[in-house]
């Protein structure tokens, strides 16, 4: 015989520690209440679902899953309601100015959408800033129609996440510690963390360098935050950063402080179209760099260093990484003139190691080194391929050459092959120095440095062509890999470094050998990434319409090629009559490139000057055994292309 149990679970009411009721404005007001919170789900306990944290994720001291709003989106209608209603009832409570309508309308705006409330909303004790009010009035905006999909929903989100005075600084501080100082770690974030204590909101304060690291930090965090898609461009007040002011107390305090607010400044400069040039800026950083002697090497053993040497040490190499970045990208000389480097390499100090956080922070410290070497290994393709004087390339032979060529190559291979070691996944879709989409980018930027056609590489070695243009489409794909993982910078850094590719593009257009240009798909791929730029990007914007008007050529070049065999002898007779002269549309986009390419990245720039713009002439619309009068025929319908350009440039792709 079998015996059975059964248990039966009691319902009894679970008074306070003083015996009385719970207060009815902590429950949710919402008729039915939602389902437990995560945690409670997840330990199969019972959840007092009460707001804004259930009473037992409080008294394990966690953060409840109904205070984190970043599942909100995925939350039941109830849960949505129930928030949106609880902070229509907030604002009543705690902002005088806000009248009953506004409330009436941010409860059927968001009643309508389903949408949720502020993300991350604190707890009812926090303050909550002034402007509550002109959010809950933008929020009315967002009708059915404008919230049909989960991108436009995402937007109201952020929208609401304006209104915490919290919780978006510090989530622009996690930012900034979480990706941006894995490749600059010169920021000391106990001394960020203690001035974040005294100015809450991140204001910027007159002759205060803790204000200015903290203010520039909460705008470079926020930058990272509008890549990643946690926060909306669209919906960000236009903030004029005042350059002119910190630039003036940088100069007139000529510290270390100083130099670090000068990096934050560059950082933020790459992101601001409307702001000083990031490469006057980082003139500025190196020059006080080196007059504060972060050059030198100020221990004769290194393993003697004390924290604060350590920290000068992530300075010199934050500033040098920055330095070579934006020196490789824009094509010019770096500012820090370091022959001989003798400054270690960042490392773990002893308080790190002794830490709990030494895990993380020796992560992030091979990230670091990684990084480094990345911009160590492009100043040397800038000195060897670019820099080198014209005299010292003619006196090098063509097996020099190579030799330079190919141990640079193997070089850049080793640091690919290290980088392996260290890329990993990262969900939180924030971090991108530790990827294999940044990878694999950053080693075809690298082999496109290497390989472009400079007096160095002349002359070309037999597939140079194929294997550069390979190079280039590998390049372009990677990038575009990365917008879609959200983690590519709409910055100058990656505007300037898609100059240089389309140069190539338009330069093998021009010299191609097929009937059908290979690269049609990857000029189509650098006008969506140029076309994500935000508003105030002109340089994008011109770039954008130089790579639409060569993508309607290489269109017109493949119908052509495609019909000239079948029509050639029409072709032959009144093309020159009906067809206008194709070639001065790509001289035309030659000479507009290069002037965009000198105002993004400066009228100097290396890579505006490519060596082997004529070549021989080649007729590849008509097959090997068409006659050489048919050939003539066809190159003379689409025009020699060997007209002079600036003293000498001609095109033959035909």
């Amino acid at each position: 015989m079998k015996y059975q149990t059964r248990r039966h679970r009691l319902k009894q009411p679970s008074p306070d520690c003083n015996g009385a009721e719970r207060r009815q404005e902590a429950q949710w007001p919402y008729a039915h209440p939602p389902p437990a919170c995560n945690r409670c789900r997840q330990y199969k306990k019972k959840c007092s679902k009460t707001l804004p944290s259930c009473k037992t994720c409080v008294d394990a001291g966690r953060r409840c899953s109904y205070f984190t709003s970043e599942r909100l989106l995925s939350a039941s209608p109830e849960v949505l309601h129930a928030r949106i209603q609880w902070l229509t009832q907030y604002i009543e409570d705690k902002i005088p100015g806000a009248t009953a309508g506004q409330n009436v309308q941010l409860k059927e705006s968001v009643s309508k959408t389903g949408d949720v409330g502020p993300k991350g909303a604190e707890s009812p004790e926090s303050p909550v800033p002034a402007d509550m009010t002109t959010q809950a009035e933008n929020a009315k905006s967002y009708t059915v129609s404008k919230l049909g999909d989960v991108e436009q929903k995402q937007k109201a989100l952020a929208m609401f996440w304006r209104a915490d005075e919290k919780a978006l600084p510090l989530a622009c501080l996690d930012a900034y510690f979480h990706h941006v100082h894995r490749a600059y770690p010169f920021v000391d974030k106990g001394r960020v963390m203690q001035a974040r204590s005294v100015n809450t909101n991140g204001a910027l304060v007159a002759n205060d360098a803790n204000s200015m690291m903290l203010y520039l930090i909460h705008a470079i965090g926020r930058t990272t935050l509008e890549r990643s898609g946690k926060i909306s461009r669209e919906t960000e007040k236009e903030v004029k950063l005042p350059y002119s002011f910190i630039l003036q107390y940088c100069m007139e305090h000529e510290t270390l402080d100083s130099v670090q607010i000068l990096v934050l400044l560059a950082l933020y400069s790459l992101f601001d179209p409307h702001g000083s040039r990031p490469w006057t800026i980082v003139g500025i950083l190196t020059r006080q760099a080196m007059a504060q002697g972060l050059t030198l090497q100020h221990l004769e053993n290194a393993d003697l260093a004390t924290p604060s040497d350590e920290m000068l040490h992530r300075l010199f190499w934050s500033i040098y990484v920055l330095d070579r970045m934006v020196a490789s990208s824009v094509g010019q000389p770096p500012g820090l003139f370091v022959p001989d480097i003798q400054v270690p390499l960042p490392a773990v100090t002893v308080d790190e190691f002794a830490s709990a956080q030494r895990g993380e922070v020796s992560s992030m410290l091979l990230v670091t080194r990684h990084v480094i070497q990345l911009r160590r290994l492009e100043s040397k393709i800038l000195d060897a391929v670019y820099l080198r004087p014209r005299a010292d390339v003619r006196s090098l032979t063509s097996f020099d050459r190579n030799a330079i060529i190919s141990e640079l190559h193997y070089k850049v291979d080793n640091w690919y092959s290290e980088g392996c070691l260290i890329s990993r996944p990262e969900a939180g879709n924030v971090r991108i120095h530790d990827t294999m989409a940044w990878l694999n980018a950053r080693y075809y930027q690298l082999l496109m440095m290497l390989y472009y056609p400079t007096p160095f590489n002349q002359p070309p070695r037999p597939s140079s062509h194929e294997h550069l243009l390979d190079i280039v489409q590998k390049y372009i794909h990677y990038s575009y890999v990365l917008l879609e993982l959200r983690r590519l910078p709409l910055n100058y850094i990656t505007l300037a470094r898609f100059v240089p590719a389309s140069i190539l593009l338009l330069y093998f257009f021009g010299h191609t050998t097929a009937m059908i240009f290979p690269a049609k798909q990857e000029a189509k791929s650098c006008i969506s990434i140029l076309q994500q730029f935000p508003a105030g990007w002109e340089g994008a914007v011109s770039l954008t319409q130089i790579m639409v008007e060569l993508s309607v050529l290489v269109s017109m070049y493949e119908n052509r090629s495609a019909s000239c065999l079948a029509t050639l002898q029409a072709t032959s007779v009144v093309g020159h009559a009906t067809q206008p002269p194709f070639y001065l549309r790509l001289l035309s986009l030659r000479e507009r490139l290069l002037h965009i390419g000198s105002r993004i990245m400066g009228k100097a720039n290396y890579f505006q000057f490519i060596e082997g713009w004529d070549a021989e002439p080649m007729s590849t619309c008509s097959p090997a055994e068409t006659s050489s009068l048919t050939d003539a025929a066809v190159t003379r319908d689409i025009a020699a292309l060997s007209s002079p350009f600036n003293g000498e440039m001609g095109w033959h792709f035909l």
